[in-house]
């Protein structure tokens, strides 16, 4: 009996797994990279952490770094149907197989390699590779119409390409929807066959064809396969004949901020007139320089409000670049208005904006943390290749799990040693030099790292170890610590000791009155507006200056071709770097930029720039 049920179990078990396995044909497989987690992972191809860990088990309790998830399409009968994303777009997700290329691809699913290339800015040559993910378009559509007008031509009939579909706008005319898309009327209304006497209203969807002048016959006359650097090669081709470049050209800019001009919130309005303040430095400054522009600035209002008002009366169309906003909700809109109309947004402030994982427009400047700790753990190794780690762990303020957990898996990779002790045993005088002669080695670079930022943790940490250098009488190796961005606010209290211990910090914006940039942006502030930048962290007076010098010199100076270009160009920030990188083939672009600040035994500030 008791071998009967076991054969039985072990048949359900078997067909259950033939069961899932069955299914592989509508699954793809996603590599985790750098800075992923289940959360980003879902958003980015738009379904559910618990649909990912039902198909990967593991992935609830770790993910790593090269590990291989099962991610289902959705499906219907067997059959893969098209994932739609907010933009109105659809496809499905493929995952590159050893010997596919884009011409065969496009083959497979029937779409043009450069359709390929525009649902997935990020793809080039270098990563085209085997396990890469990239977003199939659904193929365009096509509709047939009647060539003539008499009834012997009614026969006659002909296909037209359709590329898209417009919604008409509030005072949206004929001409303006043709110039945007390069179409002459004739071609317009030859694909909306549909449209009495050939009047357009407001929210009519209109069905844009390929114009004439762009068909790809070159695509169509291939007979040989070609190579994904020469495909990738007419892509930029195309792109350079279609005039991206806006060198030379006035520039249309939105800043969209909370000013809150209905309301009263004087610390919130104060941190936006502050940043518009530094906007408008760079702006003047770059307008020295030769460059043109046409700035439109709006006051989104509170978070309660919605900005659809402001996205439909048409005073963002035609815009070039959008600055903003604040809150999730209207950065939410903004994004899905950036994506459909092609217009780079720049989210300056939050970090929370899941529309970065599906949309190719959105550039976040103040990074999400889990693409950060591995930029920094990665730059711990270079900068301390001999390193003892020693972590102090304060059992009241424990709050940086996440970058302690990002540095012992890489520690545990490269066999960096590292160990964990209790605050008291360092901040207790009897045991601290004992502790610390028992874990300091004399033929390494010892490092100690809390694992809380708090003010109070390293209130308590800094003057134990000034102290125990000031008594060591067991002649303990030297050591140095190690913490957080959070530091750069405690250090006006702690400074001294920051010297003293040889502190390094990591930090993706840092300013400090002792470097020279920031010097003279603070002396430039007061001459222009008659007063001094607050002192609150991050400085919003020079986050408005580095991110609108930033953007609107790499839009005027690459158009349409920013995102490819942006960390070409060369810019010495005051407070806030960038280092821009896409989340995925068809997402948008994070800055991963990060510096470490260290305050040297010569009692020096050195502002550590990896990329330079």
């Amino acid at each position: 009996m008791k071998i009967y049920r076991y054969i039985t179990v072990l048949f359900v078990m078997l067909f259950a797994t033939l069961a899932l396995y069955a299914q592989d044909k509508n699954f793809f497989i996603h590599t985790v990279s750098k800075g992923q987690t289940l959360y980003s992972i879902s958003k980015m191809y738009n379904t559910t952490v618990e649909e990912i860990a039902k198909y990967n088990p593991e992935s609830a309790a770790k993910l790593s770094i090269g590990q291989k998830l099962r991610i289902p399409q959705n499906t219907t009968n067997d059959t893969p149907v098209t994932v739609v994303n907010e933009e109105g777009k659809d496809g499905i997700y493929h995952t590159i197989q050893s010997g596919e290329t884009l011409y065969r691809l496009s083959k497979m699913y029937g779409v043009t390699p450069r359709e390929i290339c525009d649902a997935n800015p990020g793809l080039s040559t270098s990563n085209f590779r085997v396990g890469e993910v990239i977003l199939i378009p659904r193929p365009v559509k096509t509709i047939e119409v009647k060539s003539g007008n008499n009834e012997q031509n009614n026969n006659d009939k002909k296909e037209i390409e359709i590329v898209a579909t417009h919604k008409v706008q509030k005072g949206e005319k004929i001409e303006d929807i043709c110039a945007k898309y390069g179409i002459t009327e004739e071609e317009l209304w030859a694909a909306n066959p549909d449209v009495k006497n050939r009047k357009i209203k407001k929210k009519m969807v209109l069905n844009i064809p390929a114009p004439r002048s762009t068909v790809k016959p070159q695509e169509k006359k291939i007979e040989r396969e070609l190579t994904n650097h020469e495909i990738f090669i007419k892509v930029e081709e195309y792109k350079d004949s279609i005039n991206n470049s806006r060198v030379g050209k006035g520039l249309r800019v939105a800043v969209i901020l909370p000013f809150l001009l209905d309301s009263y919130a004087p610390g919130e309005q104060g941190r936006m007139v502050e940043y518009y303040q530094g906007f408008l430095m760079a702006v003047e400054e770059l307008k020295n320089a030769g460059y043109s522009f046409e700035i439109n600035t709006f006051d989104s209002g509170s978070k309660d409000k919605s900005l659809n008002g402001l996205i439909e009366s048409g005073q963002l169309d035609g815009m070039d670049l959008i600055i903003g906003a604040m809150y999730p909700n209207h950065n939410k809109e903004l994004a899905q208005f950036a994506q459909k109309k092609e217009i780079p947004l720049v989210i300056p402030f939050t970090s929370k904006e899941d529309e970065i994982f599906r949309n190719p427009m959105v550039y976040i400047v103040n990074a999400m943390q889990s693409y950060i700790l591995p930029e920094v753990t990665a730059r711990f190794c270079e900068t301390f290749p001999n390193a003892n780690v020693i972590f102090v762990e304060d059992t009241i303020a424990g709050n940086k799990k996440e970058f302690i957990a990002s540095l012992s898996e890489e520690f545990d990779s490269n066999d960096t040693p590292y160990t964990t002790i209790a605050m008291s045993n360092i901040t207790t005088q009897e045991t601290m030099l004992p502790t610390l002669k028992e874990l300091l080695k004399e033929d390494k670079e010892n490092i100690i790292i809390p694992t809380s930022s708090s003010a109070k943790t390293l209130g308590s940490l800094l003057p134990a170890l000034v102290q125990a250098d000031i008594i060591d009488t067991l002649d303990i190796p030297d050591y140095k610590l190690f913490g957080y961005p959070e530091w750069q606010i405690h250090a006006k209290d702690t400074r001294e000791q920051m010297y003293d211990v040889e502190t390094y910090f990591y930090a993706t914006f840092y300013s400090h009155y002792s470097l020279p940039e920031v010097t003279k942006f603070q002396h430039d502030y007061y001459r222009w507006y008659n007063r001094n930048i607050q002192n609150i962290y991050p400085r919003y007076g020079m986050l408005g200056y580095d991110t609108g010098y930033f953007f609107l010199l790499a839009a005027s100076k690459y158009g349409k071709d920013m995102a490819e270009k942006i960390n070409d160009m060369e810019y010495n920030s005051v407070q806030t770097g960038f280092k821009f990188g896409r989340v995925s083939n068809w997402g948008g672009l994070v800055n991963k930029k990060i510096y470490f600040i260290h305050y040297t035994p010569e009692y020096k500030i050195e502002k550590i720039d990896f990329d330079k």
